[in-house]
C-alpha cells in the first residue's frame, strides 16, 4: 500500500498526518496529491467517505507558500501588501463551511496559512485568511461589501458541486469563476455528474484530469448496470456504531467469530477497547472462544488464511474505494456496511463501479396485511433513494444527525409531511399525474390542490428536460431569496412541473423566476391552471397531459444481513457509550480524538 511519503508532500504536512493518526492514502488522495501539487486542475467524482477533503487539502495546500516566503525577493510595497485570500474553498451549507474549516486547520497550520470561514465564531475575517471556506452566496455577499477580493485568489475548490447546484448556489459560483484570475487552479469535486455540473465542469474547468477517468460524464441508467453481488449496509450515526455491533454479538451465535474491518490500526484498537470494556471477547481469526474479531485494514483480511475469515466480515467503516469493497464483500462472503448517512452515497458509488449492488441489510418485502397507502408510501420512498439525488438535503439534515438517529429524523419528517392539512380541490383541478407527490400515509390525498398557504404554479420545464426537484427548488430559493425548506409539493410532469410556493411569496417567485434559465432552457412561469390545462389537446391531439403516473420500482427481497441470529431489528439505542470518532479527513486513516474540532470523514 502506498503512504503519503511517496506523494512528495512536505515534511510539515507529514507531520500533521502523523499527529492525526492518518497513516495511508485513500484511491483518490493518491491520484489527486500529485495533480494538485503540479497546479493542475482536477475534477473528481467522489463524495464523504473517499477521503476527499484531504485529497485536495494536501494536494493545494502543499503548493502554497507561507506569506512571508511568497515576499522574500519581492519589493517592499509588495513585502507589505495586505493579507488577501489565497485558496477558496466552496461548499454547499454554512454548516458545512463551518466542519471544513476546522478539518483544514491542523493541514494550514502546519504550512503556515491561516484559515477562516464565513460567520460568527472565527476571529479571522474573511479577507485576510489565506484560506476562506463558505458558500457561493457567502462569498459574493463579501466581494460585494469588499470584505474579499477574488483576483488575489490562486485555487478555487468546489467541494460538492451537485449539492451546491441543488440548493441554487450556481449563479454565485458562476460570478466566482468569472472574478478570479484565469490561471487560479481549479478543482471540482461532485457525488454526482449531473448535466449542469458536466456543464460547468466543460466551460470552466479546461485541461482537468479527472478522477476517475470515466466519472466525468453523467450517470448510466442504473438498470443499465450488471450486478456480480450484494452488499448490505445499515445507515448509522458515528456514535451509535459501537452500540450496534454490540447488539449483534449478543445474539450472534455462528461457529466462527464475525470479523470487523476498521479504517486503521489505531481505530481498530479503539474499536476492540471499546467491545471489551463491554465484555466481548476480542480474539484472533482462529480463536474459537473469541466473540469478535478486529482488523485494522482490508489487507489484513489476506493475512487470515486462504479465502479470508470464514465468519460476517462487518465493514465499521465505510471502504475508502472500490477495490476495498470488492476485497471485504465480494463473491460468497456474508456481511455488511455501517455507514453514516452522509457516507451512503459514496458507498452506492464505489459499489456500482465494484459491480454490486447495495442494499439496505435486513430489508425482506413489505409486511403483510399493512394498508396500500402505506405500501404506497414506502414504495416511493424507497424510489427516492435509489433513483433521486438527495445529497443536498442531506446536509440540510446533517446537524441533526449528531442529536438523533436517521430514523427518528426521517419519522418526525413524516409526521410534518401527515399534519399538513389538504385544501379544498379546485374545480376541475387537473389530477397529479407523478407518483413521486404521494404524501405521507394516514391522511388521503388530495390530488391536484395544494394545502391553504400554499399556492400552485406553473413552471415550464419537465421531465423531458432532465429537470429535478432539486432544480427547482434551488431556482426558486435562490432567484427569489426564499428559504427552500418553505418551498412545498413539487410533482415533475412531462413538460412541465407543478410547484407549491407559501401563497404570500408566489407572486415574487413568479416575477423573480420568470424567464430565468434552467437546464439550459428559458422557463415560463405563472400561476397554475389545471383545469385549462387539463382541456388544452397535447402535441399528439390528445386531451390530458401527457405522463401519467409510474409504478414505483419495488427492491425485489433485499439483503437478509449475517445468518447467525442478532440482526438489527429496532436500530441502535441512542445514548449509549459511543465509539471512537472519524477522523477529518477520513478515508485515508482515523486521526485521534479531537479537542475542540468535529469529526468529519470527507
Amino acid at each position: 500500500m502506498a503512504s503519503f511519503n511517496d506523494l512528495g508532500l512536505r515534511e510539515p504536512l507529514l507531520m500533521a498526518l502523523e499527529e492525526e493518526g492518518i497513516e495511508h492514502p485513500t484511491a483518490l488522495q493518491a491520484a489527486a496529491v500529485p495533480v494538485l501539487r503540479r497546479e493542475g486542475n482536477l475534477v473528481a467524482r467522489a463524495s464523504s467517505g473517499a477521503g476527499k477533503l484531504l485529497a485536495y487539502a494536501l494536494g493545494v495546500l502543499d503548493r502554497i507558500e507561507p506569506r512571508a516566503a511568497a515576499a522574500e525577493g519581492e519589493d517592499d510595497a509588495a513585502a507589505e501588501a495586505p493579507p488577501a485570500t489565497r485558496v477558496l474553498v466552496l461548499v454547499a451549507t454554512p454548516e458545512a463551511a463551518e466542519q471544513t474549516a476546522l478539518a483544514l486547520v491542523p493541514y494550514a497550520q502546519a504550512v503556515e496559512l491561516a484559515v477562516t470561514a464565513t460567520g460568527p465564531g472565527w476571529g479571522t475575517a474573511a479577507g485576510d485568511a489565506d484560506v476562506l471556506v463558505a458558500t457561493p452566496n457567502q462569498v459574493m455577499d463579501a466581494v460585494r461589501t469588499s470584505g474579499v477580493k477574488l483576483e488575489s485568489v490562486e485555487a478555487v475548490v468546489v467541494d460538492g458541486a451537485s449539492d451546491i447546484e441543488a440548493l441554487g448556489g450556481f449563479e454565485a459560483l458562476e460570478s466566482i469563476f468569472d472574478n478570479v484570475p484565469r490561471t487560479t487552479q481549479r478543482v471540482v469535486v461532485t457525488g454526482v455528474a449531473t448535466p449542469g455540473v458536466q456543464d460547468l465542469i466543460d466551460r470552466r474547468v479546461k485541461r482537468a484530469i479527472k478522477y476517475p477517468v470515466q466519472a466525468a460524464v453523467p450517470d448510466e441508467s442504473p438498470e443499465a448496470q450488471e450486478t456480480t453481488g450484494v452488499v448490505g449496509y445499515v445507515p448509522v450515526g458515528e456514535r451509535d456504531k459501537i452500540d450496534t455491533v454490540a447488539r449483534l454479538l449478543g445474539g450472534q451465535d455462528g461457529d466462527a467469530p464475525p470479523v470487523l474491518v476498521c479504517r486503521t490500526d489505531e481505530r481498530a484498537a479503539q474499536v476492540a477497547e471499546a467491545l471489551s470494556l463491554r465484555g466481548f471477547l476480542v480474539g484472533e481469526a482462529d480463536d474459537e472462544e473469541a466473540d469478535v474479531v478486529v482488523a485494522g485494514s482490508t489487507e489484513a483480511l489476506a493475512e487470515m488464511g486462504e479465502g479470508g475469515p470464514s465468519g460476517t466480515v462487518i465493514s465499521f467503516d465505510v471502504p475508502a474505494d472500490e477495490e476495498s469493497l470488492r476485497l471485504r464483500h465480494g463473491g460468497e462472503r456474508t456481511g455488511f456496511v455501517l455507514v453514516q448517512p452522509r457516507e451512503l452515497q459514496h458507498l452506492r458509488e464505489i459499489a456500482r463501479r465494484a459491480k454490486l449492488d447495495a442494499r439496505p441489510a435486513g430489508v425482506t418485502g413489505e409486511e403483510q396485511g399493512a394498508g396500500d397507502e402505506m405500501r404506497r408510501f414506502r414504495a416511493e420512498l424507497r424510489r427516492a433513494i435509489r433513483e433521486e439525488d438527495i445529497g443536498a438535503q442531506m446536509l440540510v439534515l446533517e446537524p441533526l444527525f449528531e442529536d438523533f438517529t436517521a430514523a427518528e429524523v426521517a419519522a418526525a419528517a413524516a409526521a410534518l409531511l401527515r399534519r399538513r392539512p389538504p385544501a379544498e380541490p379546485e374545480p376541475g383541478a387537473a389530477p397529479s399525474s407523478r407518483a413521486g407527490s404521494a404524501r405521507a400515509p394516514g391522511r388521503e390525498s388530495t390530488a391536484g390542490s395544494a394545502p391553504a398557504a400554499f399556492a400552485r404554479l406553473f413552471v415550464s420545464v419537465g421531465e423531458r428536460d432532465g429537470v429535478r426537484a432539486g432544480d427547482l427548488m434551488g431556482a426558486i430559493a435562490g432567484e427569489a431569496d426564499i428559504p427552500g425548506s418553505s418551498v412545498g409539493k413539487i410533482e415533475i410532469r412531462d413538460t412541465f412541473s407543478i410547484v407549491e410556493v407559501p401563497a404570500d411569496a408566489a407572486q415574487k417567485v413568479i416575477d423573480k423566476v420568470n424567464g430565468t434559465t434552467i437546464k439550459g432552457r428559458s422557463v415560463r412561469v405563472d400561476y397554475d391552471r389545471g383545469a385549462d390545462r387539463a382541456r388544452r389537446p397535447g402535441p399528439g391531439g390528445g386531451g390530458a397531459p401527457r405522463g401519467g403516473p409510474r409504478a414505483p420500482r419495488e427492491g425485489g427481497g433485499g439483503f437478509r444481513g449475517p445468518p447467525r441470529g442478532g440482526g438489527f431489528g429496532g436500530g441502535a439505542p441512542r445514548g449509549g457509550s459511543g465509539g471512537p470518532r472519524p477522523g477529518p479527513g477520513g478515508g485515508g486513516g482515523t486521526r485521534r480524538p479531537p479537542v475542540r474540532r468535529p469529526p468529519r470523514d470527507d
